[in-house]
């Protein structure tokens, strides 16, 4: 297979570098070292087998789109990376590698927290806010963490997002739940002293409304 080489990284890439290489970068990079995990096939794979489940039980639809999002996450990024080359950035020390565009973990985390917030919206389980914050918050924090932690460009990072977002909207196969009806309030039966008083003012209502006949 023919492979296409990408040369070196634009001077934006080399900047944003620079800018996160410093002692609050660091700092940073190793707070959010937690997240390397869940960035792996074996982290997001299992949260979504996990959320699909928690919909079973549920009754809810739309697990078997945030599953195959997490499916078609890793497997498409590292079918892009079959075709392309790209170098990570340099470190000393460390073995040269050549997989750096897209981002796996920010693909895989894109396309899961995307397709994982429509859906938890659609069903009506969680509000625009919360599903913003799954939908936005988690990528961003994610390809935030790639680039500071220096195993990644701020170009592959943009490509993550771009191809988790697109496999985010393939995913979305599920038909959504109908809406429950809501259960209709039973209203008891009225009070004899107000059905009394009530008849009372109607009919002296009449006699009043009533003309004389003089």
């Amino acid at each position: 297979m023919q492979k296409l080489v990408i040369g070196g990284p634009p001077a934006i890439d080399v900047q944003i570098r620079q800018a996160a290489q410093t002692r609050g970068g660091q700092l940073a990079a190793r707070a959010m070292s937690p997240l390397f995990p869940i960035g792996l096939p074996g982290g997001y794979l299992t949260i979504a087998y996990a959320t699909a489940r928690w919909l079973h039980r549920r009754d809810r639809h739309g697990g078997g789109s945030i599953v195959a999002s997490a499916w078609m996450g890793w497997l498409l990024h590292r079918a892009v990376k079959t075709v392309l080359v790209r170098r990570r950035p340099r470190v000393p020390h460390a073995r040269a590698r050549f997989d750096s565009f897209p981002s796996g973990h920010t693909t895989g985390t894109t396309a899961l927290a995307v397709t994982t917030a429509i859906v938890l919206r659609r069903e009506r389980l969680i509000s625009p806010q919360r599903a913003a914050l799954i939908g936005i918050g988690a990528p961003l924090a994610m390809g935030l963490y790639r680039v500071i932690a220096d195993d990644h460009w701020a170009t592959d990072v943009l490509g993550g997002w771009a191809l988790g977002s697109a496999i985010a909207l393939l995913s979305l196969t599920d038909r959504p739940s109908k809406p429950r009806a809501r259960p209709r309030v039973r209203r008891g039966p009225r009070r004899s002293g107000e059905s009394s008083d009530r008849r009372s003012y109607a009919d002296g209502h009449a006699h009043t409304g009533r003309p004389s006949g003089r």
